[in-house]
């Protein structure tokens, strides 16, 4: 170029740039800096300071003064709404709401405590005290009999009978920790024990009765006989009902069974319809009977009514023949004709005109004889 200098520099017309000249002005024509790496510092500059207000208020670590300072302050309010969400939630665990149909069982240290009704409650929190709720009103059922181990029972009468119940449970409501603390699986313990008191019912009944009517004793006696044993046991545990689905005897045997019950009801037919006629007769017998009686009560009552009356007559004739025998002879044999002849047919004679026929009044007497 015509304005380059002999000492090879690249400045321009107005002088020498570059590192060699004297001035060091970078060859800038109003003698100041080109501004490329001073440009470059500044805005690195302003990045850094922006870097150091965003981490200032953002908990930053590395920055200056005033950022280190931001970031610790937050720590601290962090920690400080940490411990109390961490306490909130700690103290929850001592919340507890109660269904209608539950109650809550609160144990301190693992020991039993108290039973809370339905409602809002609070306790101690974990793992001060702790609660477990449990279902008081919700009705279980067990079934009985699926398979043949527990289906096939032995009789009184050494049968077998086939039975298949269900046992209907829930919680007492009253002492409801017991089926906590005492009953470490109800599936299992409800149906074992009925199980057996239905064997041992089963066993002091006969066949044939346990298969037409005795079921509902039956029934009536598991129910009882398992709460019992249920109550031993503290188990917690109520009995609401027992009903038996099928008490039939083994299918191999069935057909001669039932046989054997056409038989039956055919014989308690016959005895029916016997005691039916029995019913009829019986009564008409007794009255029979009652009127028969009666009838005799009253001849004997008419009989010593005569009697007594004969004796009587008899006593004042005598008393009148000792008085006046001629007399009461004479009376007497007058009477004992009059009774005699007023009941024959009497003739009349004469001795002047012969016989005379009597015509009697009243032609329609009856002759008493």
């Amino acid at each position: 170029m015509p304005w380059n200098d002999q000492n090879g520099g690249e400045g321009g017309p107005w002088g020498s740039g570059g590192s060699g000249g004297g001035n060091n002005n970078n060859g800038s024509p109003w003698g100041r800096p080109s501004g490329g790496n001073q440009q470059g510092s500044d805005l690195e500059d302003q990045i850094r300071k922006v870097q150091d207000r965003f981490k200032g208020r953002f908990g930053g670590g590395n920055g200056g003064g005033s950022g280190s300072g931001g970031g610790k302050g937050f720590g601290i309010l962090g920690g400080v709404i940490l411990a109390f969400v961490l306490g909130a939630a700690w103290l929850s665990t001592g919340v507890v709401i109660v269904d209608a149909r539950e109650q809550a069982a609160v144990f301190q240290f693992g020991k039993w405590q108290r039973n809370l009704p339905p409602g809002f409650h609070v306790h101690l929190p974990r793992p001060i005290e702790s609660h477990e709720m449990i279902p008081v009103e919700a009705q279980q059922e067990v079934r009985i009999g699926n398979t043949n181990d527990e289906s096939l029972m032995l009789t009184q009468d050494e049968n077998i009978a086939d039975v298949q119940f269900s046992v209907f449970w829930k919680v007492k409501s009253d002492q409801p920790q017991n089926f906590i603390l005492n009953v470490k699986d109800p599936k299992e313990t409800v149906p074992m024990v009925a199980e057996s008191v239905m064997r041992e019912v089963v066993g002091n009944s006969q066949l044939q009765t346990a298969i037409t009517t005795g079921r509902d004793e039956i029934s009536r006696q598991v129910k009882e006989l398992t709460q019992s044993l249920l109550d031993e046991y503290e188990a917690g545990i109520e009995i609401t009902n027992v009903e038996i689905a099928k008490i039939d005897p083994p299918r191999e045997v069935i057909k001669a069974f039932n046989d054997v019950n056409v038989a039956q009801q055919d014989a308690e037919q016959l005895i029916n319809q016997a005691q039916r006629y029995a019913n009829q007769i019986v009564p008409e017998a007794r009255g029979e009977a009652s009127r028969i009686l009666q009838e005799a009560e009253g001849y004997k009552d008419q009989v010593i009514a005569n009697a007594t009356g004969e004796a009587s007559r008899f006593n004042q004739i005598l008393k009148e023949y000792r008085q006046a025998p001629r007399v009461t002879k004479e009376r007497m044999y007058l009477e004992t004709a009059e009774r005699v002849l007023k009941r024959t047919d009497k003739i009349i004679l004469d001795n002047k005109s012969g016989a005379v026929p009597y015509l009697p009044i009243n032609p329609n007497r009856s002759n008493p004889n």
